[in-house]
């Protein structure tokens, strides 16, 4: 065995075990918040044979992103049908899996980038340099605690795997290019070529940002190939078409970009703040995740940064000036530097590009950790940039990227033993975030389970007063109230009816409204049962032609025992959306409760129709239903 071949295998075997050991603590964490709607929530990941229907069905089972994200909703089911369940260390074991093989992905492409840019070098200490470099840079990037949330909340595998496949592509480039420069036989750089376009494909049915791979490649190639453009031979052939098809280029540039603004200004009704203020908060937003990549301190991380204020104005807060500055000046040394260090200005360029469409006027959240899992490498090959390539690795520099990395890992080792039980996590997070209304939520949600009722009732309480334009809170803090046997105060339904009035209902509002319609049947939330049904009377006056909500009366009026208000809410639930099955399986049953079997056969077939147009069709349940009707037919004639 080569010592080439003993080294890769060593960081190989290293950076697993390393992976392994700072984030086994948090192996045995809970499922929350958006792994509940997406994967504990979601049927149709409950898979009990891999044939092609079931694979199908819960590949496209997903309502993330307008792709869907085929390839991230398949293995959550896989991960199900394997574990036998939803068990949480299974699927949490899966991510970090995937983490490694991002590690090694990174080890590969850093290989790739050094050696790239010391072409022309023929120093003896080259070889031993560039493989330090990229183990200095996968190993930093895999301790990194940025990248915990990627990792042990398990929708975010979406992003590990968008990550994946991504660096697949990257790579795959780069092979393709170099056996091209070395004169590999076409059928090879070929096949390279189709390898980068399909691990493309992969990551963006994972995730959509995957879509900036592209840009990130035409960076690399303007810096590290800045003699070689795989566009040369086109433009000798066609001379007298370059000025055309630079037009062309920037023509479509430009309408692609004012698509992208129309398209994104239409999602800022549900969002509490402007295109023009999200623009400017995410000048500070992204100098905070630089921040937190050099400077990682553990009570900055979080599950949310809700708490972030946003910028109104250049100068309000005046950090967005001063942010916008820096960002400037970083991007105008990068531009100074790219031919004396290529690598510093690739590794800049890489964190903005990776951040294009989370980061800038797209109607997204304000701020995510996980969506640094991909940039952060950039800010990594940067950082490392600046130690000197032309010269052996000194002793010195080795123990200093140790010591980091001991810091890195132990900061996310803590982590991870804070992520290992919903209460730690609670906690942890509101010590670290006093004023994030959704850590508040989550830590009275977390003592409620926990049977503390003051901490909870204070946390919701503080919570609604931290956001005042979020209804969640004070669905949740009713439900707290009937649940623990509380009386529900009058002002308190009158605040919760004002603020269905004014604010938009967002997400949490309708995952608050789904978790409680499901325990409405339960003797502890049976004092909400006229609250609810006065909530859903206000949310239909202001969308009377929203199907969701007809769909929650239905299942309120239900529990109350009203089952013809019931049908009529599910019968118009259905109307307002054809392709909307839940309502139609309610039908059916209250129908056959009453022993209503003509009309549950008639509500039957038109489940049987609407489910022949669903993306999402549910034949197992409806056999079910079919031979429930058949059973008690034969029952009746007895």
């Amino acid at each position: 065995m080569t010592p080439k071949i003993q080294n890769a295998g060593l960081i190989t075997a290293l950076l697993s075990l390393i992976c392994a050991i700072i984030y086994y603590p948090g192996v045995y964490g809970p499922f929350i918040f958006d792994d509940l709607s997406n994967i504990t929530g979601n049927s149709f990941l409950q898979i009990k044979n891999l044939n092609f229907s079931s694979l199908y069905s819960s590949a496209t089972a997903g309502h993330a992103g307008p792709l869907q994200r085929p390839i991230a909703m398949l293995s959550f089911a896989l991960n199900y049908h394997f574990a036998g369940g939803y068990s949480v260390s299974a699927f949490k074991i899966t991510n970090i899996a995937i983490h490694y093989i991002n590690t090694i992905l990174v080890f590969i492409l850093c290989l790739q980038l050094v050696k790239r840019t010391t072409i022309n070098t023929i120093d003896f200490y080259y070889p031993k340099a560039i493989f330090w470099f990229a183990s200095g840079v996968s190993l930093m990037w895999a301790l990194h605690p940025i990248n915990l949330t990627s990792v042990l909340y398990i929708v975010q595998r979406m992003t590990s795997l968008s990550t994946l496949f991504s660096l697949g592509c990257v790579i795959f480039y780069l092979y393709a290019r170099n056996r091209w420069l070395n004169g590999a036989h076409p059928w090879q750089v070929s096949g390279l070529f189709c390898a980068s376009l399909i691990s493309l494909a992969l990551a963006l049915f994972s995730k959509e940002n995957a879509a900036l791979i592209p840009l990130i490649i035409l960076l690399i190639e303007a810096l590290l190939y800045p003699t070689e453009k795989p566009w040369n031979l086109i433009n000798k052939l066609f001379k007298q078409q370059k000025i055309i098809s630079l037009a062309v280029i920037i023509t479509f540039s430009i309408v692609a970009l004012l698509w992208a603004v129309d398209y994104a200004a239409g999602g800022f009704n549900n969002r509490p703040f402007t295109m023009l203020e999200r623009v400017l908060t995410e000048s500070r937003v992204l100098c905070f995740y630089i921040s937190l990549i050099l400077i990682p301190r553990i009570d900055a991380f979080g599950l949310f940064h809700d708490d972030i204020a946003l910028s109104t104005s250049l100068f309000t807060p005046w950090t967005t000036i001063t942010s916008i500055i820096f960002i400037l000046g970083l991007l105008v040394t990068a531009f100074h530097y790219h031919k004396k260090n290529p690598l510093f200005a690739l590794g800049i360029g890489w964190f903005f590009v990776g951040h294009l469409l989370e980061s800038t006027f797209f109607p997204l959240e304000i701020a995510h950790e996980h969506r640094n899992n991909l940039p952060s490498i950039g800010i990594i090959i940067a950082a490392f940039s600046l130690i000197p390539l032309d010269k052996p690795v000194s002793k010195k520099v080795i123990l200093g990227v140790l010591s980091v990395a001991l810091i890195l890992g132990s900061t996310t080792w803590l982590r991870a033993k804070q992520w290992g039980n919903y209460q730690s996590l609670a906690y942890y997070e509101a010590s670290h975030h006093p004023n994030s209304p959704a850590i508040q939520a989550l830590l009275s949600n977390a003592a409620n389970q926990a049977g503390d009722i003051d901490v909870a009732t204070q946390a919701i309480k503080r919570a609604m007063e931290l956001e005042p334009n979020e209804t969640a809170y004070a669905l949740h803090y009713q439900n707290i109230l009937a649940i623990h046997g509380r009386e529900i105060p009058d002002e308190l339904q009158q605040e919760t009816l004002n603020r269905i009035k004014r604010n938009l209902a967002t997400p949490s509002t309708i995952l608050a409204l789904q978790q409680i319609a499901s325990c409405l049947d339960k003797q502890p939330c049976h004092p909400l049962k006229d609250n609810y049904l006065e909530w859903l009377n206000t949310f239909i006056n202001n969308e009377p032609k929203n199907s969701t909500y007809y769909y929650f009366r239905g299942i309120a009026n239900r529990a109350t025992g009203l089952s013809l208000p019931a049908l009529n809410d599910f019968q118009r639930a259905h109307e307002l959306r054809k392709d909307f099955l839940h309502p139609l399986f309610e039908m059916v049953a209250i129908l056959l409760k009453h022993g209503q079997i003509n009309q549950a056969e008639f509500a039957l077939q038109q489940l049987k129709s609407a489910n022949k147009q669903s993306k999402n069709p549910r034949h197992t349940e409806i056999e079910r239903l079919e031979k429930n009707i058949a059973d008690l037919k034969t029952l009746i004639k007895q």
